[in-house]
């Protein structure tokens, strides 16, 4: 494994150490307890302070900076010394708080087509490769499922595979699973496990 696809585990890894302890204090006054309902948003905020806090990666983790070619702005920068890793993070949460399915969710993985207000994990790779900021780049994939999940292809390998599938398929660019870092015992009932998924996107 090269050094890129090291610094995509290790932060991915980092992740999925720290979910378990943020769920513990996760609360919200319309969901049951647990990260797992929180928007993304405020999913990747509460995970990413805490591995800040842990200093679990050895380099700083950036956030909300600047593509240099446009006014977007990447989730998760990883900085060492100056040598920059840019990385779009997307949750994948098929099921809402009441257990029911989220209609929404599977279009903002898997949907090729960009809408004006909105990006899926698919179209970020696509803005990714024309970003400027270089290769390689990374996607983080933050994937919840209940014990029983009755659909037993919703796991994160094959979400891991069928993602790296389509990203071929619609764009023709070049990405590979770096890792698939599990973590469970989460308090809520319908997400109580999962794991965090990396991808590296190298040159097209």
């Amino acid at each position: 494994m090269n050094r890129s696809s090291c610094r995509i585990q290790l932060l991915a890894r980092a992740f999925a150490d720290a979910i378990p302890s943020v769920d513990e204090r996760a609360t919200h006054s319309r969901w049951r307890p647990g990260i797992g309902p929180f928007e993304e948003e405020n999913q990747i905020k509460m995970i990413r302070e805490e591995v800040e806090q842990r200093a679990s990666i050895g380099e700083s983790i950036k956030h909300e900076q600047p593509y240099p070619n446009s006014n977007r702005r990447v989730d998760l920068l990883l900085d060492d010394d100056g040598d920059l890793l840019p990385i779009e993070a997307k949750l994948i949460r098929f099921r809402r708080d009441n257990g029911n399915i989220d209609p929404n969710m599977y279009k903002s993985v898997f949907s090729p087509f960009p809408e004006r207000s909105s990006s899926t994990m698919l179209t970020d790779c696509q803005k990714l490769v024309e970003s400027g900021f270089g290769f390689p780049c990374g996607v983080l994939g933050l994937y919840y499922e209940a014990n029983d999940e009755m659909y037993t292809n919703l796991c994160a390998e094959g979400i891991a595979e069928k993602f790296t599938l389509d990203v071929k398929y619609w764009y023709d660019i070049p990405i590979e699973t770096v890792c698939i870092e599990p973590f469970d015992g989460l308090r809520h009932p319908h997400h109580q496990h999962g794991a965090v998924i990396a991808w590296k996107i190298t040159e097209p």
